[in-house]
C-alpha cells in the first residue's frame, strides 16, 4: 500500500532524507540517485542547498518526479 499522496510505492519521507544528505553531502556538493522514483531524494538535495543527478529506466516515475521538481522553482547558482 501507498503512503497517501505517494508517487512511488517506495516514497521516502524528506524528514528522513534531509539529515542524511546534511550528514553525507558537504553544502555545495552533488547527490547522485540512481533509482530517483519520485524524486524526493532530488528535492531534498535542492532543499538542503546540494546539486543533484537522478537516473530513472521507469519513464512513469521519471516524468512523475520531474512534474514533482517543476513544482519548486529551482535556484542556478
Amino acid at each position: 500500500m501507498h503512503q497517501r499522496g505517494a508517487i512511488h510505492p517506495t516514497q521516502k519521507p524528506l524528514g528522513i532524507l534531509t539529515p542524511l544528505i546534511e550528514y553525507a553531502c558537504p553544502p555545495g556538493g552533488t547527490v547522485l540517485d540512481p533509482f530517483v522514483g519520485s524524486g524526493s531524494t532530488l528535492e531534498a538535495a535542492r532543499l538542503t542547498g546540494r546539486r543533484a543527478i537522478g537516473i530513472e529506466l521507469h519513464e512513469p516515475y521519471a516524468e512523475a518526479a520531474a512534474r514533482r521538481l517543476a513544482q519548486a522553482p529551482l535556484e542556478l547558482t
